[in-house]
Parts: structure tokens; sequence; C-alpha cells
């Protein structure tokens, strides 16, 4: 288990501690590659690896707004799952918005070839879902 005393100053977790280790080092791996280029998006976004994943959404839709002169208010988000299941097979950043890995669906699975929603397999709980790329 995770320390008490890390679990305090840490996001909550109910994981192993080696499992924690790994899934912080990863977080931190994404914090620094960004921040050697902070005035670019990396090419995949762990998003369930961000500390306040909502606001990185919300920048895409200003980045939209202030390159289109939209109003803010008006836009939305829109999803569009590619058929790629790891960042190795994107080629480049999305032309509008992001891309974005780490979710997830539960008590149900992704058909790649068919791009929609199944239902689970047997006893497979969780089931990852491929890359997705994400505008306004």
């Amino acid at each position: 288990r995770v320390p008490a005393s890390w679990a305090k100053r840490a996001w909550p977790s109910m994981k192993s501690l080696g499992a924690w280790v790994k899934n912080f080092s990863d977080r931190i791996f994404q914090l620094e590659e960004w921040m050697n280029n902070p005035s670019e998006i990396p090419k995949v976004t762990w998003l369930s690896g961000l500390v306040n994943p909502t606001s990185f959404l919300t920048a895409i839709c200003q980045v939209t707004a202030q390159k289109n002169q939209w109003e803010l208010d008006k836009l939305v988000t829109f999803t569009r799952v590619t058929k790629m299941m790891t960042v190795d097979e994107v080629d480049g950043n999305s032309r509008d918005g992001a891309y974005i890995i780490g979710l997830s669906l539960q008590g149900a699975s992704w058909d790649i070839n068919g791009t929609q929603i199944e239902k689970s397999k047997p006893k497979e709980m969780f089931c990852p879902m491929p890359v997705i790329n994400v505008k306004a």
C-alpha cells in the first residue's frame, strides 16, 4: 500500500505501491516532456494522468475560439474515436484539437473494427479505449 504520509499529499488511489509509483513516474514524465516545449501540446496527451483533465478540455475550446474568433461560451467539445490503440501509431499532432489516451469503458467494450460500443467480454470489467481526437 501507499504510505499514509505520501497518500496525504497525493491523488486518491487504491493502487498497490508498485503500480502507484509507476503511475507517478508516468505522470512526471508527461509533465517534464510538456515542460520542455510548453507552447506545443504533446502529440498524444494522457488525460487520466493530468491533475485537472477538465481544464485541458477547456483549453482546447479556448484555443479554437481564439484561432477562429468564435465565442467561447458557444463552443462544445466533440470526440472521434480513432482506430489507433497506442501512442506510437499516431503520426503527428491533431490538426484541430488534441489526441488523448487513458480512458476506459466499464461494463462494456469497444469494437475497434466496427467503431462502436458492444457488450463486455466475459470477466473483463474495464476495456481500454483507443486514442481519441477531441476538438471544439
